[in-house]
């Protein structure tokens, strides 16, 4: 009867540990959607985006995903969410021309660095941002 008894508890307590990690999980997912249609709003654009990248410009790999930005082919379903000063936002607008520039300032809250991809409704998120561009770009 003890060990009956005990398994019962096991499997509430494993139940349990599920379903908050399924409610946590669906929290994040909600966040992420709600920071993706945020930006979207922001930018203009509701359709195209296939990828957001936040960038800090205090973040050591900035200037490699500034390199990567300024050489990449991609078209303007890039969004870039870059967290700097004002007077580099605006270089970083020119320089990145094929890309959209979104000053953080404007987000509620941002990821310090990272990259989201969009495909099909769904999404995946890379937190080196810098990797990710440098991989597809070959």
């Amino acid at each position: 009867m003890s060990t009956l008894l005990l398994f019962l508890c096991n499997l509430v307590w494993f139940l349990a540990c599920v379903l908050l990690l399924f409610i946590q999980k669906r929290k994040e997912r909600d966040e992420v959607i709600a920071l993706i249609g945020e930006i979207k709003r922001l930018s203009g654009r509701q359709q195209n985006v296939t990828r957001i990248i936040f960038a800090d410009h205090k973040d050591p790999a900035f200037q490699k995903i500034d390199s990567l930005l300024s050489t990449s082919a991609d078209g303007p379903e890039t969004i870039v969410v870059i967290d700097a000063p004002s007077w580099l936002i605006a270089a970083r607008e020119k320089k990145w021309a094929k890309h959209e520039v979104i000053d953080a300032k404007r987000l509620p809250s941002m990821s310090k660095s990272g990259i989201i991809v969009i495909r099909g409704g769904k999404y995946d998120i890379y937190d080196e941002a810098a990797a990710y561009l440098a991989y597809t770009a070959s």
